[in-house]
């Protein structure tokens, strides 16, 4: 594995269009392919424009992941925001079941039988679809009933952190039945954020509970046990100043490497919510991001490419970013580095 593997290997953008018969689909995936990018996010909407971007129907989704393997290669990683109530990627999926998918919030209230039944269909959908990774189950607790962006969208599975770790549990392992593999989300907790982070960064030194993060421990001791299948973790831009005064937890080696890393003994794949979003992109342009972000602990740095303002596509910068860092550090922390990515890369794909 060369520097510019990975470095391609950290990074997951999102890229335009429905098919690569799309010149600007052919030419985001030319792009990908130069900078040897192996992670790949679909989206539904086009934010710039508010029309359609990666998902019409089901043949055609298909269609492009199949094409985004021959461009990219087989060991790639598609993700997709799933789940459900207003986080629904899929609504325009023939099944009702699929395309009007129940909120988190409504998935918390369920027994676990009915909320397997809920999620199969789901499950089965994504995995016809060739996408390998869905970011769900959201496990951040409805701690703060005013927020806008977890409490306000219904995407907590609720308050009780037991409930929501046994649901998240059924959830993971229903998707994990259809080959579809589940990101957690979002570390340490945002359920007790005032603010959205689409729009700029939440402080919750004075809101976290620790029950926020001992969702994620519990959830980490069943993985390690064997209870349920193993699954990545997305980081929030969430700063918390008793552990890091000057950056958010997607940024931070005290939130990564030394709490979620060490303490909770998490070893599978961290990612990062969207860079896009502007919790990070007023203070840290996509470059910089993504070397805090590797030096922080996480494996990849995610960039969806799809805010509301047109922007040039960030993966040339993002990829020289890193291969210049990597090209200065010592030889044998790169090739620790390429051995966990590719591990845990492997482990995510299996």
């Amino acid at each position: 594995m060369t520097l510019s593997e990975l470095a391609g290997g950290c990074i997951m953008t999102g890229i335009r269009g429905a098919t690569l018969d799309d010149p600007v689909c052919r030419e985001d995936v030319e792009l990908l392919k130069k900078h040897c990018v192996k992670n790949v996010i679909l989206f539904d909407v086009h934010l710039p424009t508010g029309g359609l971007r990666n998902i019409v129907n089901e043949d055609q989704v298909r269609q492009l992941t199949d094409d985004l393997r021959h461009e990219l290669g087989d060991d790639i990683i598609i993700g997709i925001d799933q789940e459900g109530g207003e986080v629904n990627r899929l609504t325009n999926f023939k099944d009702p079941a699929v395309s009007s998918m129940l909120s988190a919030r409504m998935q918390g209230v369920m027994t676990n039988q009915q909320l397997a039944t809920t999620i199969e269909p789901v499950a089965k959908a994504l995995s016809d679809a060739g996408i390998n990774l869905t970011f769900a189950p959201c496990v951040d607790l409805e701690i703060n009933p005013d927020n806008p962006i977890i409490a306000g969208k219904g995407r907590s599975l609720g308050r009780d952190p037991e409930r929501v770790a046994s649901a998240a549990s059924t959830i993971i392992k229903t998707y994990h039945a259809h080959g579809v593999r589940c990101c957690l989300k979002h570390f340490p907790g945002h359920g007790s954020t005032t603010i959205d982070t689409h729009h700029g960064l939440a402080d919750i030194t004075t809101t976290y509970v620790p029950e926020e993060s001992g969702v994620f421990s519990a959830l980490i001791q069943a993985m390690q046990s064997g209870n349920i299948p193993h699954a990545a973790i997305m980081s929030g831009h969430l700063i918390h100043r008793s552990f890091d005064p000057c950056r958010p937890a997607s940024l931070s080696a005290s939130h990564i490497a030394k709490h979620l890393r060490n303490k909770h003994k998490f070893d599978g794949l961290v990612f990062t919510d969207s860079l896009d979003m502007k919790a990070i992109e007023l203070k840290w342009n996509a470059g910089d991001a993504s070397k805090l972000v590797i030096l922080s602990g996480a494996d990849v740095a995610l960039h969806g490419y799809n805010a509301p303002e047109n922007i040039a596509h960030p993966a040339a910068q993002m990829h020289q970013a890193l291969v210049g860092m990597l090209g200065m550090m010592h030889p044998d922390a790169v090739e620790r580095l390429k051995a966990l990515n590719l591990r845990r890369r492997h482990a995510m794909l299996e």
